[in-house]
Order: C-alpha cells, then structure tokens, then sequence
C-alpha cells in the first residue's frame, strides 16, 4: 500500500511539472530577423555599414520599459554575410530569469498588474567593435510597415496602464499579457487621437533598423531608451 501510494505521488507530481511555464521550449520564443539601413524616418534604406565596423549588444531593462540596460549581453548572436541573425530565447531564459527586479517605473503615471510582475525590455544597441559608443540607433520594426516595436518579457499574466496628458496630446498605455513570456508592443493613433502602446501580434518578419546616431541637442528617438521619456 505504501508502494502504491509513493507511485501516486511521484507520478501526479511529474504531470504537474508538465503543466509549467518552464516545462519545455516555448517555440515561439525563437527570432528570425535581418539587420537593415535606413534614414532615421525608417523610410528610406541606407548603404549597410559593414560588418566590421560596429557590433549589435543586446541587453535588457530590468523592471521598467525605459532607462539604461541593466543586464549585459546573454545573447551573443551570429550575425551572418547578409546580415540576418537568429535569437533564441529558450537557451538563455535562466540568465535572464536571474536578472529580473522588481518592477519600478521611471514614467510615474505607469501602473503593472498584480503590482508584483516582473518584466525586462530588450534593448538592443549598435556599438563600435571594441568601443562603447553607439555608431547606430537601433530600433525592432515590422518589415512591412515600419513601425516602431518594443520587446517585452512578462513573467506572468499581467497589465501596463497609465497616461501622460499634456495640453491637447495624450499618451496612453494599455498593454496586455495573457500568458509569461514575450509581447510585442506598438505605438499607435486612436479614433480619439491619443498615443496608444499596446500590445500588438509578433509581425511575419521583424527586421532590427539601424539608423544615424542622435546629434547632439536634437530630440530624442522613441527608440531611445536611456533618456525614460517616450517622444511624441
């Protein structure tokens, strides 16, 4: 009987890790993307820079959607002769998972719930081959229409709310995780005319933009992380 009972428990508890978020490879969790030139609109295609001459860095924001990178590079992709590369999520999910803060956003006005979610932005940089200076920006887009994305971990179900209003312009976020794991996130116009982030399906190609870096005194990019303001 005792036999029996020990057999139960063993096999009731392997059908429970089975049931994990953490059982298995997410196949999802795997990118396919290519690395493009563009001017700094995202509309018109630039001569690559060659391959030599910079490198991708690609760190995540611990706890916040903007600021500086707070992990270095669990990544390291091979990029190839035309420039496409692959990341695979699975392979470096514990380094990240041991790199998750709580969530403190920069931005005020933003609220998570459960408040104790945990999420990390990936940020990836373009850097100088043996520098630290950015020699690109670099930003995620869908390759079909050119809009601006971010790249998002949530460890669990969860939702990012809040909005900034100034004058007559209003940035909103709402911002939807149904499951841990990766969104996608979009900025988009509403009916009402509002700034909205929310999240949005993965495209059927993402391309990682490279454009002219930021001259000194001009506005920043949506796409700049460090300064913890979205632009217009």
């Amino acid at each position: 009987m005792t036999r029996l009972l020990f057999a139960l428990i063993a096999a009731t508890s392997a059908l429970a890790g089975c049931g994990t978020s953490d059982s298995g490879p997410h196949h999802g969790w795997v990118l396919h993307s290519q690395v493009k030139f563009f001017t700094p609109d995202l509309q018109t295609a630039r001569e690559p820079l060659p391959r030599n001459t910079f490198r991708l860095f690609f760190p995540y924001i611990a706890g916040d959607l903007y600021g500086p990178a707070t992990t270095g590079d669990f990544i390291h992709p091979a990029i190839n002769a035309d420039y496409t590369f692959e990341i695979d999520f699975n392979r470096i999910h514990q380094d990240l998972v041991r790199s998750l803060q709580p969530t403190e956003f920069s931005l005020e006005y933003l609220r998570i719930d459960p408040a104790d979610t945990r999420i990390a932005r990936l940020v990836p940089l373009a850097l100088q081959p043996d520098g630290i200076e950015q020699v690109a920006v670099a930003d995620w887009i869908d390759a079909v229409s050119h809009e601006r994305l971010m790249l998002v971990y949530v460890d669990r179900p969860s939702r990012i709310t809040g909005a900034l209003v100034r004058d007559e312009y209003t940035i909103r976020y709402n911002v939807r995780a149904a499951a841990p794991g990766y969104v996608w996130i979009a900025r988009r116009l509403t009916d009402e005319g509002e700034q909205m982030y929310t999240e949005v399906d993965k495209p059927e190609n993402v391309v990682l933009a490279l454009t002219p870096p930021q001259l000194p005194g001009a506005p920043p990019k949506s796409s700049q992380v460090r300064t913890g303001i979205p632009a217009p």
